[in-house]
């Protein structure tokens, strides 16, 4: 069983931290990186560096990485053909007051990969993707309501629905978005009903913590489609990793439009979002306005071109489900032998460590020292997992048997009524599911 390293230091990050949080609201850019989410003087504040499927903290101490940097990293920390990609395209420049060449190649790849992406636009983080998509929708449309389940993005429009994001959301804006269940179809009928020809999208991640019941997907399209709405897949999360054509690839259900990313690139920045050509066409006149700087950003569609290249003669995805389903066998064996509230849902490129507490909602004690001991023993996770080509069986045998001694520890805590007693900092602050 393994053994926590008794001389693990978090100095420069306990004075990296310090630092950040007088200058940087909350002391990180993305909220699941922010010092609240794990636990304070046990977690480190910031990584140094990424090699394969691990990481270095400012300290130097080593970690499995399962989060692979919230699903950016699909092959993994400085893969070589990532890097050289890179290299090759910054002796020729980074971006250009035209376009560049590799825009075209770059889209037509992903059209032949995915062919109902007939045209498309690019951006450079999730949040372009939805929200383009979703002002192509209300111009294509001419309506302005939209149906949303789940998180979508920083944008006014997507976390106008979440009661702890929310507030700066003019409330005109949140009167537009409204929010429908995973997996209830009767939720998204009743927007229909109540806003009869005013909603313009139905926009949704293909899979949630759960994978959708039988004809779920199949009867959300029905029902857009039959009141006038355009059907969006924000695949994000589940694009390149569930099959090389995402989500609607794996369950044969193709949207109007659709939302890539992260996996795309391997951690460069860059968001592809589009569909049916008849729709997207909005954008070809003056007055649909989608547009900024750094669009076509050149290094990131060059490494996109390869690691699509990569998938093409690799099947990537296939490893992502072997090594992500035996983290799921092995987290469950734990919780058959182990008296631990936990579970872990998801699919195999998407396993998520839960932590419920009697009314559903997340278990921050549990959670807190759950984190609290991962970080100790060399396990970088913030309970939503995602495996990356680099992971290997092995990889995935060492973080069981880590988290075997966790499940030790915890089983007694709870049995003793002592897991707030056992955490060695701050309870985590709660969140809803944003990455």
């Amino acid at each position: 069983m393994a053994k926590t390293n008794k001389k693990r230091i978090l100095q420069k990050s306990k004075i990296l931290l310090e630092k950040a949080e007088k200058i940087i609201p909350r002391g990180a850019q993305t909220l699941s990186k922010a010092p609240d989410q794990f636990i304070r003087g046990v977690s480190p504040y910031a990584i140094a560096k990424g090699k394969g499927c691990h990481v270095w903290d400012v300290d130097g101490n080593k970690y499995i990485d399962l989060a692979s940097s919230l699903g950016a990293i699909v092959l993994g920390h400085q893969f070589p053909l990532v890097e050289k990609a890179i290299k090759k395209q910054r002796k020729n420049g980074t971006l250009f007051s035209l376009p560049g060449e590799l825009e075209v190649e770059l889209a037509e790849r992903i059209k032949k990969m995915i062919p109902f992406m007939e045209k498309m636009r690019f951006g450079m983080n999730g949040s372009d993707a939805t929200s383009g998509a979703i002002r192509v929708a209300r111009a294509y449309t001419g309506r302005d309501h939209v149906a949303k389940c789940g998180y979508h993005g920083w944008t006014d429009w997507s976390i106008a629905t979440n009661p702890l994001r929310s507030k700066g959301v003019p409330q005109v804006v949140k009167d537009l978005t409204h929010e429908f269940k995973y997996n209830d179809i009767g939720s998204l009928e009743k927007i229909f009903e109540d806003h009869s020809g005013k909603v313009a999208a139905v926009i949704l991640e293909p899979v949630s913590t759960v994978l959708p019941e039988k004809d779920f997907l199949n009867e959300v399209k029905r029902l857009a489609h039959k009141n006038g709405a355009v059907l969006i897949f924000d695949e994000l999360v589940t694009g390149f990793r569930l099959a090389r054509g995402g989500a609607a690839e794996y369950f044969k259900v193709e949207p109007d439009l659709a939302c890539y990313g992260k996996a795309i690139s391997n951690g460069e920045p860059l968001s592809v979002f589009g569909g049916k050509g008849e729709i997207m066409d909005v954008l070809s006149g003056q007055d649909v306005f989608y547009s900024f700087t750094y669009a076509g950003y050149l290094p990131s569609i060059a490494v996109a071109i390869e690691v699509l290249k990569f998938m093409e003669k690799n099947n990537v995805q296939k490893k992502l489900w072997k090594t992500g389903e035996l983290l799921i066998a092995k987290y469950k064996k734990l919780t058959e032998k182990y008296k631990v509230p936990t579970k872990v849902t998801g699919i195999g490129p998407h396993p998520i460590f839960a932590f419920k507490d009697e009314k559903g909602g997340d278990n921050l004690a549990l959670k807190s020292l759950f984190l609290q001991e991962t970080a100790k023993r060399g396990i970088l996770t913030n309970c939503s997992n995602l495996t990356n080509y680099s992971h290997e069986v092995k990889d995935i045998e060492e973080v069981s048997k880590r988290l075997e001694e966790i499940f030790v520890i915890i089983e007694k805590a709870v049995r003793e009524n002592k897991v707030e007693e056992r955490l060695e900092g701050p309870m985590i602050r709660p969140r809803s599911k944003p990455l």
